[in-house]
């Protein structure tokens, strides 16, 4: 929402994004409140209205914003390649939005979530698997399709069933599934 008159201040722009941001990966959209969001970013109400018509369209925002292409990994093998990857993803999937959304309440955003957070992460796991066939350290007949979503998965399974897991965890998920993964020694 933008509207004519004073321009708005991008500090503050920012920070309601940003603690927005916190309290949904940390309570999730059903515990999210403007009055929660305006405190936590140190600002009124009215500035988050002056912006956003609502939850939903705050939370549009905040996915949007939260929206950029992660650094391109190739270490020279599938396996550490699958392990940054996963890493990156495990640190910034929004384990208490994805809960809320994947149960359809909201449907919009579910979609949006998907688009932008879910499946670039997926095909950059999916390319990293494609170019690991190529080396011939990931085996020729995977579909590589299939195995992104079986890393993803695990993800969104852990995250639902104890929270976001430590970081211990992207290379303990790699190591259990990489002997289906594998190509020639």
């Amino acid at each position: 929402m933008s509207g004519a008159g004073r321009p708005r201040d991008a500090a503050v722009d920012a920070a309601i994004l940003k603690a927005a941001w916190r309290l949904l990966r940390d309570e999730g959209y059903a515990r999210l409140s403007i009055a929660g969001v305006a405190d936590a970013a140190k600002v009124g109400r009215p500035a988050i209205y002056r912006r956003y018509r609502g939850k939903s369209d705050l939370v549009a925002a905040v996915i949007a914003s939260r929206v950029s292409a992660a650094p391109p990994v190739d270490t020279g093998t599938a396996r550490d390649d699958l392990v940054a990857h996963l890493e990156t993803v495990r640190k910034r999937f929004p384990v208490g939005l994805a809960g809320t959304l994947m149960a359809k309440e909201h449907p919009k955003l579910l979609a949006q979530l998907r688009r932008e957070m879910v499946a670039p992460p997926r095909d950059a796991i999916a390319e990293a698997l494609r170019r690991g066939q190529e080396r011939g350290d990931v085996r020729a007949g995977l579909d590589t399709h299939i195995a992104a979503e079986a890393l993803m998965g695990s993800l969104v399974f852990a995250c639902l069933a104890a929270g976001r897991p430590g970081p211990e965890w992207s290379q303990a998920v790699v190591d259990a599934l990489w002997p289906g993964f594998a190509g020639r020694a």
